[in-house]
């Protein structure tokens, strides 16, 4: 029974020390804060999702291998297996795929692994993402840049299995930065039909200086990998969207949520922890409709290519209706004062 607490107290102790730094954080800024019962149920939803963190954690491996990106003509299935079995294939391999719906790369975040994923792989494909991969990568003893070069690895892994297609990218937390720190590069631009990010600390967070590890210290707030990124990467040319949460509170300040570069679109998730964002439905909804419309776009713009000059008449796809509902998007480069105030609601 006291081996169940430590968890639980692990979870306890992450909550209520973010939660505090995000309101000193809030104060210091003049910044609005959320309701105190708002506050509370991010206090549950952080202890929650650290609890489910921890839990599905040791899983990592077996789970890493049925979502890895690999090249099935570099790894061939031994003699009397079924093509599904292979060790990087899963289900998604075989299942017939919709033309619309590129391939999909998850990374996840700092100190998680794959199983960060396991609720969003199942929504994802049954809202007809066919082929969901995951990219798995350690948290300690190396640093931003190799980082890098592993998901660009992974990501000409995934395009080798699918020839002629670009695939859509999305992380979660330090996953966001690095499919930033790879798009930096212009002609990986070229490579990708857009990304999605959720929670990640485009600016850094003051929470790093806290880390364990070289890695975790360099994603301080405005800190010199997060100024150097913002020197040295190039304009999107691709479309992204960077969510955020009014409540996270593992990106402290706020504004550590907004990427400046142009190109991104910022756009408010429902109101949840850092954690939860993994494991909320609606969260996960804003961030696959995203997904979509982005993979609506690329059709679109090569429509556009192929036609020669002619235009479309809208960014999504036969049959598709367009996305009034969605939460209100910024600009990319817009000050904190320049954005709306969310209400802190799950609208």
């Amino acid at each position: 029974m006291s081996l169940l607490l430590v968890p639980l107290c692990i979870a306890l102790a992450i909550a209520v020390i973010s939660y505090l730094l995000f309101f000193r954080a809030a104060r210091r800024d003049a910044a609005s804060t959320p309701p105190p019962a708002l506050v509370v149920r991010g206090v549950a939803y952080s202890v929650a999702g650290v609890v489910l963190a921890l839990a599905l954690y040791p899983f990592g491996p077996w789970f890493r291998r049925r979502c890895r990106p690999c090249p099935f003509p570099r790894r061939t299935v031994p003699e009397g297996w079924h093509h599904a079995d292979a060790p990087c294939a899963g289900r998604t391999a075989t299942s017939p795929p919709r033309p619309d719906m590129p391939p999909v790369l998850l990374i996840h975040g700092l100190y998680h692994n794959v199983t960060a994923w396991a609720l969003y792989r199942r929504w994802l494909m049954e809202a007809g993402f066919t082929r969901v991969y995951c990219h798995g990568y350690s948290s300690w003893h190396t640093e931003f840049g190799l980082l890098v070069d592993e998901l660009d690895e992974a990501v000409r892994d995934l395009r080798a299995a699918h020839p002629g297609e670009r695939p859509l990218l999305m992380g979660h937390s330090l996953g966001g930065l690095l499919i930033r720190g790879w798009l930096a590069d212009a002609a990986n631009q070229q490579l990708v039909a857009g990304a999605v990010t959720l929670g990640t600390p485009h600016q850094g967070s003051t929470l790093a200086r806290l880390g364990a590890g070289r890695l975790a210290r360099s994603l301080t707030f405005r800190g010199a990998l997060i100024r150097e990124l913002e020197a040295t990467e190039a304009p999107s040319d691709v479309p992204c969207v960077a969510l955020y949460s009014p409540i996270d509170n593992m990106v402290v300040p706020q504004e550590g949520l907004h990427v400046t570069t142009p190109g991104w679109t910022l756009r408010a998730s429902p109101a949840v922890s850092h954690i939860w964002m993994l494991w909320d439905r609606a969260t996960a909804r804003l961030a696959i409709e995203s997904l979509r419309e982005l993979a609506f776009r690329h059709a679109a713009r090569e429509r556009d290519d192929n036609a020669c000059g002619h235009t479309t008449s809208g960014l999504t796809g036969p049959g598709e209706p367009p996305y009034a509902d969605s939460a209100p998007e910024r600009p990319a480069g817009a000050r904190n004062s320049d954005l709306e105030s969310s209400g802190y609601s799950r609208a």
